[in-house]
């Protein structure tokens, strides 16, 4: 989130009371307050003006700071429950200290949640703690009821229990605060911690991860490119390498400058070839790998911009597209005909 050189007090409009996903009602109610030109076009430089630009920007992290610490860094909306239904049960770590989306599946759909964070008091917060690989061995319990656990810890506890690893993993906003000694470019990248989201994959076995946040390219950030805000680029890489992407949608709310998307990842089987040497060169065997994905769990490859989706189009879909209208104008002018008749009235005029 954008930080706000102002502290406003107030709380967020248009909550009430009991809410499930207040969330998604605060940040809507903020969006659409907005006028339509803001929306559409807020890092234009012709059709917004600074002035404007920055009233808003203040307004929208005077917000979304006060949204982050009460509640999360995304926002989850019905569109997605279903994804968690279909592949749960879930294992989240860095749920953060609200557990925010943990709950909302566990409230809304009944999903069954174990949720881990370092710190189950700050977690995730832009005011509190960062997050870190290491967790309290005491792995104390706060909420625990049938079907939602929340329990303190990281990345490490995907190894210790074979229950939990075989769960499907989610992360949402894994490495959003980086810690001090990543970003210290005269440290050794070897003698580096592993970001959070890294570190879960070093634990993590089974088959499916649910990714919440940008990734590689989705970003407008100029200064984040091409990662983006949400996980670091070793995590990036690696799940790219190892995992291939089966499904991907756009969040229902996003903020002006973010991008988040809903990624699910299942974790790819290769094939190793390997490639004898050249005997007069004396080269020895080369083995090289490659992913096996089935048709059936490729992502389509094409994707259009609106001002050039017309480019996508086949051959014969104009022709296609001409004799469907024609049939669509002769059904309408048929309902029409039948309505006039319908509106008539039998016997003399008076």
């Amino acid at each position: 989130m954008g930080k706000s050189k102002k502290k406003k007090q107030q709380q967020p409009n248009g909550v009430e009371r009991g809410d499930s996903n207040p969330l998604l009602t605060a940040q809507r109610n903020f969006i659409t307050s907005l006028p339509k030109q803001a929306r559409s076009h807020f890092f234009s430089p012709t059709h917004i003006t600074p002035e404007q630009r920055a009233e808003i920007w203040e307004d929208q992290a005077d917000l979304g700071e006060k949204l982050v610490d009460s509640c999360a860094w995304a926002t989850p909306d019905p569109r997605l429950l279903p994804v968690f239904k279909h592949f749960g049960p879930i294992v989240e770590v860095g749920c953060g200290a609200n557990a925010y989306w943990a709950k909302w599946m566990h409230n809304e759909g009944s999903v069954d949640v174990v949720a881990f964070d370092v710190s189950l008091n700050e977690g995730g917060k832009i005011s509190g703690s960062k997050k870190t690989n290491k967790s309290d061995s005491s792995n104390k319990t706060q909420n625990k009821k049938k079907g939602l656990v929340i329990r303190e810890g990281g990345p490490e506890m995907l190894s210790k229990d074979p229950d939990i690893n075989d769960r499907t993993l989610f992360l949402c906003y894994p490495d959003e605060d980086v810690m001090p000694s990543q970003a210290d470019e005269s440290e050794e990248e070897d003698s580096r911690p592993l970001s959070m989201a890294a570190a879960c994959l070093e634990h993590y076995t089974g088959d499916t991860i649910i990714h919440v946040g940008e990734l590689f390219c989705d970003t407008l950030s100029v200064d984040q490119a091409p990662w983006g805000r949400s996980s670091a680029n070793e995590f990036q890489e690696r799940l790219g390498c190892e995992y291939h992407c089966i499904l991907k949608m756009k969040l229902e709310n996003n903020w002006l400058h973010v991008r988040d998307t809903l990624s699910v990842w299942k974790r790819s089987e290769t094939c190793c070839m390997v490639f004898q040497g050249s005997e007069d060169e004396d080269e020895g065997e080369e083995e090289v790998e490659y992913k096996y994905i089935p048709p059936e769990e490729m992502l389509p490859v094409d994707a259009a911009a609106p001002c050039v989706a017309h480019l996508l189009k086949k051959k014969g879909d104009n022709v296609k597209s001409r004799e469907q209208n024609n049939v669509n104008e002769e059904r309408k002018r048929k309902r029409n005909d039948e309505a006039k008749q319908h509106s008539q009235i039998a016997g003399n005029a008076w």
